[in-house]
Parts: structure tokens; sequence; C-alpha cells
């Protein structure tokens, strides 16, 4: 019966895109089990050869890395018209270099894959005041570029919007590195604006150490400069944390943040794959009848040693221990507590809400000792802030010491075993313990955004400083 409802909790779905429906993590045992977090599909990729991304320390633009100018990537655009993965390529390598569009301070060059566009193609923005400008289509029949004018512009490129058109239908740029969100939905920025908080992407980070693509993305501060002083807080699940579209939402953390007191904090976000049910565990756990998981210590090297150096170089972020939050819910809040557990001196505060706690324990043939509410050792650096919605009665019926068979909705049970042993081992609340629980509160990205300002008030009080 327990197998049967996590099954069930398991495959509860969401899409924030026209992509596939993946799996997603159970929020509750039992017969409450509630809705579920984060959809996998990444908004508004087009597909194609996605190259590997290069993840030195060496940032777009540094001292002695030459960037070619605009005429070198228009006459490569030009050569490799009739090349879908040539072309592909290239707008991937643009977009994790320069970032598109690109400009030589005079002019502006722009280019998107737009498969089956029902028409002619141009580029619209506040710089054409909309009226869009001819673009050339590829051999390849997918691609279109356009040049525009800096002397024509009806408008600052600083802040001005733009979507490519085809007929009646307006497109959001899915290659624009500098991106936002208005009453019509997404679309890119020529260049970032000055005034507001803006976001950027770097499409399909391939990784040494797991081998879903997923994008990194950024929020950013308004006037944010390379080196500017900032916190930093780092998120799982990017696609769902600050898209408006999103799965029920999505986190509003460009809500949380717009708050006076953070508003030096660069959010950093790494988006899921389909993977993450095995890069968001620690241990291989029993699934409908499949042991899954246990790749966490990869994901942990994915975000240490390729995600965080790429910030840190694009940015110029100080993202030290005391510097850097980490957060995340569900199986996300799982695997942000287990990188608190195992790099305790990476990060000042931990953000865990509704976290899968039963995680390792829910093979009924296991003995429980694989659960992170069993094999917390002692009383660490990193403050912790631990949060549910939901209810319940607490018990263990399998008797594993892991309360994962519950009937309780939101991780509830497990969520209070976690705050109680941490008590035990040492943490004190109010200083490096942080318990909120809003009964009856689903498991979705509604309920962790209302949560959200409490936990960032949390770890600042425990010494999260710029």
């Amino acid at each position: 019966m327990r197998q049967a409802a996590l099954a069930l909790a398991l495959l509860v779905s969401g899409c924030d895109t026209t992509s596939v429906d993946p799996p997603r993590d159970g929020g509750s045992i039992g017969p409450d089990a509630g809705s579920s977090d984060a959809a996998i599909a990444d908004a508004g990729t087009d597909g194609g050869a996605t190259p590997d991304a290069s993840l030195t320390d060496a940032g777009a633009g540094d001292a002695g890395v030459a960037v070619p100018t605009l005429d070198e990537r228009l006459a490569a655009l030009d050569a490799a018209s009739g090349d879908r993965a040539a072309l592909d390529a290239l707008l991937h390598e643009v977009g994790w270099a320069e970032g598109w569009p690109v400009t030589d301070g005079s002019r502006w060059l722009f280019a998107t894959r737009w498969e089956g566009a029902p028409g002619p193609v141009g580029l619209a923005s506040d710089v054409n005041g909309w009226t869009p400008a001819a673009a050339t289509r590829a051999a390849s029949g997918a691609h279109y570029w356009v040049v525009l004018e800096q002397a024509a512009f009806v408008a600052p490129a600083a802040g001005a919007k733009y979507k490519w058109r085809s007929g009646e239908t307006f497109r959001a740029p899915p290659e624009a590195r500098a991106y936002g969100f208005d009453a019509f939905g997404e679309h890119g920025y020529v260049a970032p604006p000055t005034d507001v908080r803006w976001r950027e992407r770097f499409p399909d980070l391939r990784s040494a150490h797991l081998d879903g693509p997923r994008t990194l993305r950024a929020l950013l501060p308004a006037g944010f400069r390379h080196g500017a002083a900032a916190r930093v807080l780092l998120m799982h699940d990017g696609q769902n944390v600050f898209h408006p579209d999103a799965f029920f939402g999505g986190w509003r953390v460009d809500a949380a943040v717009a708050e006076p007191a953070y508003e030096d904090v660069v959010v950093l976000a790494v988006d899921n794959a389909p993977d993450r049910f095995d890069a968001y565990t620690h241990v291989a756990d029993l699934l409908r009848g499949a042991r899954v998981g246990g790749r966490a210590d990869a994901y942990a090297r994915l975000l240490f040693d390729e995600a965080l150096p790429f910030f840190r170089a694009q940015y110029g972020l100080d993202t030290s221990a005391r510097r850097l939050v980490v957060a995340g819910s569900s199986l996300g809040g799982l695997v942000s507590l287990y990188l608190a557990m195992t790099h305790e001196r990476s990060m000042q505060c931990v953000i865990a809400m509704s976290s899968t706690l039963g995680w390792g324990a829910f093979d009924p043939a296991a003995d429980g000792s694989d659960a992170l509410v069993r094999r917390w050792p002692s009383r660490g650096p990193v403050a912790i802030y631990l949060d549910s919605g939901g209810a319940g009665t607490c018990v263990d019926r399998d008797g594993d010491g892991v309360f994962e068979d519950s009937d309780h909705t939101d991780n509830f049970c497990t969520t209070l075993q976690l705050r109680d042993r941490l008590a035990t081992l040492g943490y004190e609340h109010g200083v490096d313990l942080f318990h909120w629980h809003e009964r009856g509160a689903a498991h979705d990205e509604a309920a962790w955004a209302a949560r959200m300002p409490r936990a960032l008030a949390a770890c600042a009080d425990a010494g999260w400083t710029p």
C-alpha cells in the first residue's frame, strides 16, 4: 500500500512548456498524496545540436580571449547556411560567449532557429518601433538572422524588448541571453535594462559528471556590474524559480528578492533534467519496483566544479561560504540538505522546503539507515531552514527508524523528525536551526513561493552577508 501511494505521488507531473511530461518526485507518502514540484522541460527550446559548453574560469570577453567580430559571426552564419548542425552549434557557441544579440557598437546582429515558422520571419523590437525588420533565411530553412543599425534605433538598446515575428505570430527568442517577462509573456532584451532586475541564461550545459543537458540561469540586480559585491542564492529546478509561466506560477523568487534587504542578491539556478531522480538523491531507493537514484555526489561536482566556477568568472562573484545560500524543495530540498552535510564549508545556510526526507527508506527491505534523518552526523557550520505544509500522524510503522510511512502530507513527519534530530545534535533554534510549519499547505511552487521570504530572512539572521 505504501509503495502504491508513493508511485502515485511520483507520477503526478506538470509541464511549463510544450515538451514532455516527466515523472516528478513525491511530496507526500500515503493516500493524501498532494501535487508535486518542478517540470523537467525547458522553455522555448527548438532542439538541435548542442555542443559541449566551455567551462573554464575565463569569462566571455576576458583579457587574452579573442572574441570574433560581428562581421566574423555574420560570415560564419552565411558560410554554414545549409548546415543545420553547424548553425545550431554556432547559436550555442555565441550564446555562451558574447550572448545574443551581438554588437560592435554601431550594429546589432540577431539570429535564431525557428523550425516551421508560418511565413517570412522578421525581428520586432522597441528599437524599431515593433515594425518587423525582415530576416535572412538560411538555406537550412530553420535559421534566420538580421542586422540592425544602431543609428536607426528609436529607443535605447538597454532595456529594449524584442521578439521574432512570422505572420501574426510573435515568438520570444529562446537564444537571447538577457530576457524577461511582461503582460504578453516572455521577451528578449536587446541589452540588459539598468533600472530593473533581469534574467540571463546559458543553454544546454554538457557536464562531465551527469549526462542530461541543463540550462544555467541568473537573476541579476538592477544596475549589476561584473565584480559587484553580492550575496548569492543558488537554486535547483532553475526553470521553476523565477519564471511566472512555470508550474503553479513558480517560486516567484524575483518577488522575494525585490525587497530592499535583498537588493544585492544574485540568484543562480541550474535547471533540472530527465535525470532529476538520480541527480537529486544521495542513494538508490526502490521506486515502482526498480532501484533509482544515488547520483547526488556527481551533481555536487557539477555545481561546485562546473556551474559555480563559470558563474564566478562570468559575473565576478564571490561565492565563498558566508555569501552562499543553497535552496530547493522536495527532492531539491533533499539534495540541498545532502550538500550541506557533505560540503559544509561551501555555504552559510541551506533552505530545504517540503524535503523528500524519506528517501533511502522507501524500500520495504531497507533498514532506514540511508535516510538523512538517521545519517546526519553532528552539528556543522551550515545554518538550516526547514519547512513543510501538510499535516498528519507521525509513526514508524515498519520500524526502520524513519517516519516515511506515516499518514502525512507534504513530508510533514520526516521534516519534524530531522528538525528534532538536529536539535539533539546541538543546533539552536533561531541561531542555526529554523523550522516553519504551514499547516495544510500543498506540495507545490505556490506554497514554496509564499514561504520564501521567511526562508531568506532566516538565512540572513544566520549570518548570510555580502
